[in-house]
């Protein structure tokens, strides 16, 4: 299934290819998926799949966090559990060591207490980190959680506007959606929900194979190659999750998603690509779109430019709903807009 997707990806239009960023990155990821397996992807590829490890914890995160928890402090970031931290070892594959493992657990304990204030559903109470992917879980007031949850859980209510939606049928797409963390948290608590996935392999492969294993009783559209929309229509409507190659956004029919969302990974693409994206996004969205990036963008070596906050091609009949610095990930901002 990889290789096929390789391959297709390989055949489409250069809009659709990989990014020089992406290339260099995907080469590293293949190589991991080759040698530890979808087994333990969440201690491989997903460390760039905005799951941070400790460096750019101390660097981006830590403070802001800390701040908050001494605002409002809870002890029981003290009795928090960490167990396998260093399992298994090996190239290619992150560990921590006794007082790595220590900070780290430290930080979840306190991103869960910063995002508890903000979880008026109690989601954290109710959703736990899967074990698939062999996850850095940490037990905190007796849940399994993780920052890949905890972020997903504050990026739900963001999405959202922070209120429940309109709607229980809800057709939300995901652009560059790593492997599938916040699809999680929207299938999960929006049953009638369903979810679109847009994305170039082997990212789309992961994607693929966790959440048809976390979800096993629902109806699974996989990504294949097509040519047209009605090849697919009846199987693809009929399905809750659904997967495709990022050049087949362009066959999808105008105006059916109710939420499209893209979580950090539009900066990392090139010019032509972000115009494409922001012009498919706005063919086939009918409601709104959450945005969530770096304040300057970090590919700029691979890709030759630099991409600023303020230099986003917003279709100008959008309207903006709300912009920010984001009050926790202060490198990045967040934006949520109307699409007309």
């Amino acid at each position: 299934m990889l290789n096929e997707m390789l391959q297709d990806i390989e055949n489409a239009p250069t809009l659709y290819s990989p990014s020089p960023f992406w290339r260099e990155l995907n080469a590293t990821h293949i190589a991991q998926l080759e040698q530890w397996g979808i087994s333990q992807f969440k201690r491989t590829v997903n460390t760039k799949y905005f799951n941070w490890t400790i460096l750019g914890i101390l660097a981006h995160q830590l403070l802001p966090v800390g701040l908050h928890w001494l605002r409002h402090p809870d002890f029981s970031i003290f009795g928090a559990s960490f167990p396998c931290y260093n399992e298994p070892r090996g190239k290619g594959i992150t560990a921590f060591n006794p007082l790595s493992a220590f900070i780290y657990k430290i930080y979840v304990g306190m991103l869960a207490n910063w995002t508890r204030k903000q979880d008026k559903d109690g989601l954290l109470k109710t959703i736990e980190e899967p074990l698939v992917g062999n996850p850095w879980r940490v037990q905190y007031r007796g849940n399994w959680i993780s920052q890949d949850l905890c972020n997903s859980i504050y990026e739900f209510y963001s999405a959202l506007n922070f209120q429940a939606p309109k709607q229980v049928d809800f057709n939300i797409a995901e652009l560059g959606a790593g492997y599938g963390r916040l699809a999680h948290v929207f299938l999960k608590t929006m049953p009638k929900a369903t979810y679109t996935i847009i994305d170039i392999p082997p990212a789309l492969f992961v994607a693929q194979e966790y959440l048809s294993t976390i979800f096993p009783e629902e109806k699974v559209f996989k990504y294949r190659p097509f040519s047209s929309f009605d090849e697919v229509k009846a199987e693809y409507e009929s399905s809750r999750i659904r997967f495709l190659m990022a050049h087949q956004i362009e066959l999808l029919p105008p105006k059916q998603f109710d939420l499209f969302l893209n979580i950090s990974s539009l900066h990392e693409m090139t010019r032509e690509q972000i115009d494409n994206y922001f012009q498919q996004i706005d063919r086939t969205t009918k409601g709104s779109f959450y945005s969530k990036q770096w304040r300057q963008s970090r590919a700029g070596r691979e890709n030759n430019f630099v991409l600023k906050e303020g230099e986003y091609p917003i279709p100008k009949t959008w309207q903006e709903i709300w912009h920010r610095q984001h009050p926790l990930q202060q490198m990045f901002f967040d934006a949520l807009y109307q699409v007309q």
